[in-house]
Order: structure tokens, then C-alpha cells, then sequence
């Protein structure tokens, strides 16, 4: 992420390019993590499920012409099909994996393999209740498949490691959010704005209110508690802060690890459930 400037008028950064001010900074860091989710869930998240899809067919003949839990024929691969898979579960999926990303992304340090790495096991432990849940009977219907369950996992995953490079490599491609009215800043401006009326309230109403992340203490919480350190440090961007302060840091990482631990505890009966392995 980069640091906060302040603007004054006609001078550029070290690198030639205007400066920009911080509030303008954190409007494209918003969207560039929606748009990262936007396209990730369409490519991935999308295409992904539909692969899987096709696998655990080749895989079970036998529930070719079945139906699944959504009413879709097993086997009947269609155009309007795919597309419907990938815009509403992809996107969907990748909408969600792009709010959790702006919360969490100032908060995993390393370089861009070591965050995409980080981010896959965020992913895992906070996003695996929304693909597979143990209630499901299409997991049946598969015999309780280990492998397409973790196919399922590891898709999961996939999107996580897969937004955090993308949002990577649109922070170096992207134009700023320079002041005034612009083509860039009004499309961030729409972006963020959509993302937090839609997509926000959403992703707190699941995580916080599903029956799939029931837990006895919600990893949503815990993310919540994130999400207030990203706040925070988002007013002391604008403030002029260009580092986080180190409790602030700590505050923020300790409460990820927290989540991390709460997700990996609501997802795990859902795994096992799903592979037909009994809880001890």
C-alpha cells in the first residue's frame, strides 16, 4: 500500500507522478480491492467451480442426469449455465473475498507471494462455510467424495492467493485518484460506493448471521475487530500518518490471527461433514 501524501498543487512524487492526497489513496485502495474481487471471482471463483463441477461428473457417472440441491441437472453443461455460475456464484464469492481483502490487507506484511500465501489461508479458514457446508446433499449424492471436497477447499483458497496478486498488479497499473472531477476518481468513487451499500452489508449479515458460521464466538467478530484497526488507520492516513502505529499493528494482527483460529474451528465440521469423516 502506499504511503499517504499530501497534495499541493503542481509538484510530483520521487517517481514523477502528482502528488495525491491520502483520502484520495484510500478511495483506490477500496475499489482497487473490489475490482480485484470483481475480476478474481469471474476467472477463478467462476470458471473454478465449473471445472470442479465437470471433474466430480467424470468422476460419478452415476449422478449424470440426477439433480443437485439447486435443481440444476447433473451433467448438462450449458452456455446459459456457466454464466449463471459465474456471475452469481463467482462473482458473488469474489465480491465477498474483495471486502474481506480491504480490511485485512494492510495487516499482512511480506512480499507478494508471502501475502497471497497468507491471504489463501485467510481465505480458507474465513470463506469455506459459503462453498461447502456439511448440510448439503449434493455431497451425498457424491458419496461424500474427499477429493472433490478438497478441490472445493483448495478453490477456496485459490481466490484468496489470486486477489492478492491481482490487487497487486493493479496498484502498479491503475491511474490515482487525483483531485477534481475524473474519469479514475469517479469510478473509484462508484465502486466504493456500490461495495458499501451492497456488498458490506452482506458479508456482515453471513458472517455474523448465517446458519453456516454459527459458531459458539463468530470468526465475524473478530474480523469486525479488524475491520475497526482498519478504520482507524485509514483517519490516520488522512491525519498524515504514513506508518501505522505499532499497537495499532499488533492490535490488528493479533485479532486476525484470532479470526483465522474462530474460522478454521466453524469450517472444520463442515469438512469432515462434507468427506464423510465423523467428528471424534
Amino acid at each position: 500500500m502506499r504511503d499517504a501524501l499530501a497534495i499541493t498543487p503542481g509538484t510530483t512524487t520521487f517517481d514523477e507522478r502528482p502528488a495525491v492526497a491520502p483520502g484520495g489513496e484510500i478511495l483506490r485502495d477500496i475499489a482497487r480491492g473490489g475490482i480485484a474481487g470483481i475480476i478474481v471471482g469471474l476467472l477463478v471463483a467462476g470458471l473454478g467451480g465449473r471445472l470442479i463441477m465437470r471433474l466430480a461428473t467424470i468422476l460419478h457417472e452415476d449422478t449424470v442426469g440426477l439433480r443437485t440441491e439447486n435443481g440444476e441437472l447433473i451433467g448438462n453443461i450449458t452456455l446459459n449455465g456457466t454464466l449463471a455460475l459465474m456471475t452469481f456464484g463467482g462473482l458473488g464469492m469474489g465480491l465477498m473475498a474483495g471486502t474481506i481483502w480491504v480490511i485485512v490487507r494492510p495487516w499482512i506484511p511480506g512480499g507478494a507471494m508471502a501475502r497471497a500465501l497468507a491471504t489463501a489461508i485467510v481465505a480458507i479458514a474465513l470463506g469455506t462455510p459459503s462453498l461447502v457446508q456439511q448440510t448439503n446433499p449434493d455431497f451425498f449424492l457424491l458419496s461424500h467424495d474427499r477429493l472433490v471436497v478438497a478441490m472445493l477447499v483448495g478453490l477456496v483458497g485459490l481466490v484468496g492467493f489470486s486477489i492478492a496478486l491481482v490487487d497487486g498488479a493493479l496498484d502498479a497499473h491503475l491511474p490515482p485518484s487525483l483531485p477534481g472531477i475524473r474519469i479514475a476518481t469517479t469510478v473509484y468513487l462508484i465502486v466504493t460506493l456500490l461495495g458499501l451499500v451492497l456488498i458490506v452489508p452482506l458479508v456482515i449479515t453471513i458472517l455474523l448471521d448465517h446458519p453456516e458460521y454459527a459458531a459458539p464466538i463468530r470468526a465475524g467478530w473478530a474480523l469486525g475487530v479488524v475491520g475497526v484497526c482498519t478504520l482507524t488507520w485509514w483517519f490516520l492516513r488522512v491525519k498524515g500518518r504514513s506508518v501505522p502505529p505499532k499497537a495499532l499493528q499488533r492490535a490488528a494482527r493479533v485479532s486476525l490471527l484470532v479470526a483465522v483460529a474462530l474460522g478454521v474451528v466453524t469450517s472444520l465440521p463442515h469438512v469432515l461433514g462434507a468427506a464423510g469423516i465423523p467428528m471424534a
